[in-house]
């Protein structure tokens, strides 16, 4: 009988519901390493054109979201990255480089808890979030829907095909994603199976059925090497994706190198795809 008990209350206490407190610290690392970077945005600014502009975005719940909004002179789209789960902002300047280098402005943005954004994160904040910064850059930066490209890294993917759900954008690009945030925790923790779908609701997100509905270009990068969101994520997104959809499949990288492992290459297909939008 006790037993039972202990097994009940451990069932109840670890379900996506109650446990959920547990499970966003073990899902949201905003570590900061106190580190300087005026010296890299400044060469980014000098070697792509792009000026940087600090900016606060308000969200519907009261958060204060700190944002580098890289505006590049003659670029006709704009960016908006969401980043993963790890860091903040700091660590994404690389890919903002990149992005300024394909003739496009960047909006990155950290969400709430993250860097010195306020509050604390949470599935449904960080969707909150990026639906707040993509109002931003339509109602106050001035960008049209098919001029904003959302771009998603790792746990971002979730937030940027999440936004792209709910807004009309111009293209989205989904790197080093999951097929959905459920799947991805049923894989690492694996008393997930135990709970029905229905348990996940309140902070599913589904990239798999978006990309298997009508969509603008789409275009999915992952390294073939990842073993925390393994490449098989975005094969089957691939694959069960409607049209238009490319696939840039990296060989060697892993997850937290796919921008790096091949900046050429990388660069390269970025560039085509963003050349390609309408």
């Amino acid at each position: 009988m006790v037993d039972a008990v202990f097994l009940l209350a451990a069932y109840v206490l670890l379900s996506p519901v109650v446990g959920m407190p547990l499970y966003n610290k073990l899902m949201f690392f905003p570590f900061d390493q106190g580190e300087d970077v005026s010296v890299f945005i400044k060469q980014i600014q000098q070697q792509t054109g792009g000026k940087q502009s600090v900016l606060t975005i308000d969200t519907p719940s009261g958060e204060r979201l700190n944002a580098w909004y890289f505006k590049k002179e003659g670029a006709k789209k704009l960016v908006i990255l969401s980043h993963g789960n790890g860091g903040n902002i700091k660590h994404r300047l690389l890919t903002s480089m990149i992005l300024l280098k394909c003739d496009t402005s960047v909006l990155v943005y950290d969400y709430r808890g993250y860097g010195v954004s306020t509050g604390s994160p949470t599935v449904p904040g960080i969707k909150e979030d990026g639906l707040a910064v993509y109002d931003y850059a339509n109602k106050q930066l001035g960008y049209k829907p098919q001029e904003i490209v959302v771009y998603g890294e790792s746990l971002g993917s979730g937030v940027t095909a999440y936004i792209a759900s709910h807004r009309q954008v111009g293209g989205v690009i989904l790197q080093s994603g999951f097929s959905s945030l459920s799947s991805a925790a049923k894989s690492r923790l694996p008393w997930m199976w135990l709970y029905p779908q229905m348990a996940f609701n309140n902070i599913e997100m589904d990239n798999l059925s978006y990309v298997r509905g009508q969509h603008p270009p789409l275009l999915l990068v992952h390294g073939d090497q990842d073993t925390i969101l393994p490449v098989s994520n975005s094969d089957t997104m691939f694959a069960q994706a409607s049209q238009p959809t490319k696939y840039l499949k990296i060989k060697g990288a892993g997850h937290n190198d796919a921008v790096n492992f091949d900046v050429r290459l990388f660069a390269s297909s970025i560039q085509s795809f963003m050349q390609g939008l309408p």
